[in-house]
């Protein structure tokens, strides 16, 4: 994350598990935003004093409406924002299942029938 420091103008969390959120935070750009629309179980820990110097926010809603939605999602299409996905056939949900035990997967695995 400290090669990624001061980049992003904004982060979405869509992962409903605790985070480095201050490794978030440093990677965000001066008046950056860190959103998050997980359910988060436990308090989310931030320092003062990185979101003041840098004029950043952290900040959380639900997922919106479905026109929020479309919009998103027109925007990802204009920018050529993608998700970044590991794939495996539904026939080696096994293997699937030990990345997820080991922590192994980068953000997010799908199963393809």
């Amino acid at each position: 994350m400290k090669s990624e420091a001061n980049r992003f103008d904004f982060i979405i969390s869509t992962v409903a598990v605790p985070l480095d959120w201050m490794g978030y935070i440093t990677a965000l750009a001066p008046k950056g935003r860190l959103h998050t629309v997980g359910a988060i179980p436990e308090p989310v820990s931030l320092g003062a004093f990185p979101l003041i110097m840098g004029q950043r926010s952290f900040s959380g809603s639900p997922l919106g409406s479905p026109a929020t939605t479309a919009r998103m999602l027109d925007f990802c299409a204009r920018h050529q924002i993608a998700p970044f996905v590991e794939e495996f056939a539904l026939s080696d949900v096994n293997a699937a299942l030990h990345r997820l035990e080991k922590g192994s997967p980068r953000y997010r695995i799908v199963l393809k029938a």
